[in-house]
């Protein structure tokens, strides 16, 4: 599916444009994900594609009115004695472009800077995960590619996350999505199961979803679009930022609320 984000309204005084029944073209200057579409089309259904405007530069993204579970700043529990707080992937954050299902955006074994402590990682019985989805304003994501846009104003997402042991293969791993968790929110704890090993373990990041595709077509009047509402894959040519949270054996846990609660 091919998205069109028309900038029209900034050269309104420039550009004369020209719409076309038969060649359905909807301007010169846009960026554009998915398949091709005809803009001579109305069907939602067997149609939907949404020509969307890059959030305005100098514009505040919406923020939460209140969290469900928590702030993500509480003090961790020391259930065993432990001095350590739990960790916070945060400096530098997760940042990644959106990608198709499947695919690996981001590896603590490989898209985090050459100096980091991968020590942190290492655990022989509890690595507890909660994530925090923000807004990524430009810069470059985690592997070092651009982020040429403003971000979108999506309100939540579905998260996808692999533990694994660094033997073991990409993507293979105890895998949980943490699902509707609302931006700049922590999502419930999950309780990943611990492989054997006895190097760091990998945290890997993919299926990473957003509700703004379906916010979209929503106020362009057509609501509850099949293939994109509630959740679509996260545009290509758009960035968010990941804040990931975890303990282990050696920290205080995370406080909160569990997936299985």
């Amino acid at each position: 599916m091919k998205t069109y984000y028309s900038k029209l309204f900034k050269k309104s005084a420039l550009v004369t444009l020209s719409l076309s029944i038969t060649i359905g073209l909807i301007g010169c200057d846009q960026k554009s994900t998915k398949k091709n579409v005809s803009a001579t089309s109305t069907n939602p259904v067997t149609n939907p594609f949404p020509t969307a405007t890059p959030y305005p530069t100098g514009t505040s993204t919406p923020a939460p009115t209140s969290c469900a579970y928590g702030s993500g700043t509480e003090p961790g529990v020391a259930d065993s004695g432990q001095t350590i707080n739990y960790y916070k992937l945060n400096s530098p954050y997760i940042i990644a472009h959106g990608a198709n299902q499947g695919n690996i955006v981001f590896s603590t074994e490989s898209n985090l800077p050459a100096n980091y402590n991968q020590n942190i990682f290492f655990s022989d019985s509890r690595f507890n995960v909660r994530v925090i989805p923000r807004y990524q304003n430009k810069g470059t994501d985690s592997m070092g590619i651009p982020c040429a846009y403003n971000p979108q104003p999506f309100t939540k997402m579905n998260i996808g996350i692999v533990l694994r042991s660094r033997q073991s293969s990409p993507g293979v791993g105890d895998y949980h999505r943490f699902s509707d968790v609302q931006v700049d929110c922590p999502s419930k704890i999950h309780e990943f199961q611990v492989p054997s090993t006895s190097d760091p373990l990998v945290v890997e990041v993919m299926n990473v979803q957003w509700d703004w595709s379906c916010k979209s077509y929503e106020q362009q009047g057509y609501p509850n679009v099949p293939g994109v509402c509630p959740y679509d894959n996260v545009w290509q040519t758009e960035c968010y930022a990941l804040e990931v949270q975890f303990s282990t054996d050696t920290t205080k846990d995370i406080p909160g609320t569990r997936t299985y609660q």
